[in-house]
């Protein structure tokens, strides 16, 4: 029983990061009416979650490709970029509890 509950929480839990794709944290340009004057060239950050099989990473950064591509309609570049830690999950079996940090990357990125 104790393998069937680790499994499934395994199981449950790579499901949940292969599902995951790019997020947009901040876009170079909200088209807000309210927005300051100088939006325009302050650069976009999307992140993506950086844990996980190639494939599936891969597929995250092809999603964040896209992300960027859409919000400067077109042409971009990337500044930087890098990882950061956040937050995780707790994952508990018969044997004790274990905990599993997600590593998320960091772009930022100008439209051209």
């Amino acid at each position: 029983m104790k393998y069937v509950k680790l499994t499934i929480n395994v199981t449950t839990l790579l499901v949940l990061t292969g599902c995951m794709s790019a997020q947009m944290v901040s876009a170079p340009n909200s088209e807000s009416a309210y927005a300051p004057v100088n939006e325009s060239s302050r650069p976009g950050i999307v992140k993506y979650l950086n844990d996980g099989a190639g494939y599936v990473r891969k597929q995250r950064r092809d999603d964040a490709y896209k992300q960027m591509h859409e919000a400067c309609s077109g042409p971009y570049r990337i500044d930087a970029e890098g990882s950061n830690v956040e937050g995780g999950i707790v994952m508990s079996s018969g044997s004790g509890t274990f905990w599993a940090q997600s590593n998320y990357w960091y772009i930022q990125f100008s439209c051209i």
